[in-house]
């Protein structure tokens, strides 16, 4: 309890901060998110509608950091198992400004990503909940309409675990304060 209200003031404090305030950004994103399964003599891709939601600091044009929240979608295997995903990721991104509209960046960082895979059969019924920290990359561009609205198109993947592999191609805003 002391130390949510401790995070709390220190989290109003840095909100109430101008200088905070002029490189802090929040956004939203939408796109596709694929799973690749390929183990020895066995192949799988699916894909499944993805969706997030991130907060960030830039410190300054070319580098900032960023923490955000992806539901991974959720996809069919068989007709009775199911896998979905959800994973919270933490970045730093470095970035080069081609103009004062258009730049390009790259992300590097780590998620945990939990998984649950769910079979239900008709006499039978079997879940699995996992979660793993693996490390994140990605690269993309952003267009600033304004100083406050920019688009954002990004790739991302999550380090291969066991033999799945996880990326995500996502378009979004963000919002710059």
């Amino acid at each position: 309890m002391k130390k949510n209200i401790l995070a709390s003031l220190v989290l109003s404090t840095l909100l109430a901060s101008p200088a905070f305030a002029e490189g802090f950004y929040i956004g939203a994103d939408v796109g596709q998110s694929k799973l690749s399964i390929d183990t020895a003599g066995f192949s799988l891709s699916k894909t499944a509608t993805a969706f997030g939601a991130h907060a960030g600091y830039e410190f300054n044009p070319y580098i900032a950091a960023e923490i955000g929240y992806r539901n991974l979608g959720s996809v069919d295997l068989s007709n009775t198992a199911k896998l979905e995903g959800n994973a919270l990721n933490l970045s730093a991104i470095a970035a080069y400004p081609f103009n004062d509209s258009v730049k390009a960046f790259a992300r590097l960082g780590f998620g945990k990503v939990n998984h649950k895979f769910t079979d239900n059969r008709r006499f039978s019924s079997y879940n699995e909940d996992t979660s793993e920290t693996k490390a994140l990359f990605g690269a993309g561009a952003e267009y600033s309409f304004n100083k406050n609205f920019s688009l954002r198109g990004e790739y991302s993947q999550y380090a291969k675990f066991e033999d799945i592999t996880i990326s995500n191609l996502t378009v979004g805003v963000n919002y710059k304060f």
